[in-house]
């Protein structure tokens, strides 16, 4: 089974767990999950590599859906209960990207906050590690 391809309930659990690990405030925790560019051993995959890969493959199995945009709308209104279409083919793969989108943006949430409540020589390191320059406007 794809990746892509997971049912919804099993999707939301996961990016849950690893949201939360990835707000966690331990330093080892935040390089393993949040530093795109950390260096891992050769059959180790980080987040980020994970992500990467998981956009890959949802970015050639898009490419068969007709009417992407119009069916992603589709699909929130009916996460949202907004609608009760029944006949949307491509349902678990359509739920996978939005699922995937709103995991990304949750994931950039947590760097934000992290980023501004962190002092002044943590922020620099963090920005270093996530491979950022850091300026500090009011030294």
């Amino acid at each position: 089974m794809s990746r892509c391809e997971q049912p919804y309930e099993l999707n939301l659990q996961l990016t849950a767990v690893l949201s939360r690990l990835s707000a966690f405030n331990h330093p080892l925790l935040h390089e393993y999950l949040l530093n795109p560019y950390i260096h891992l051993s050769h059959c180790s995959r980080s987040l980020f590599s994970v992500l990467i890969r998981v956009m890959g493959d949802l970015m050639q199995r898009i490419q068969q859906i007709s009417s992407l945009t119009d069916r992603l709308l589709n699909t929130r209104r009916r996460l949202l209960g907004l609608s009760h279409n029944t006949g949307l083919e491509y349902l678990t793969l359509l739920r996978g990207v939005i699922v995937l989108e709103e995991f990304c943006k949750e994931l950039a949430a947590i760097v934000f906050v992290k980023l501004t409540d962190s002092p002044g020589p943590a922020r620099q390191v963090l920005l270093t590690n996530l491979g950022l320059v850091y300026t500090d406007r009011y030294s």
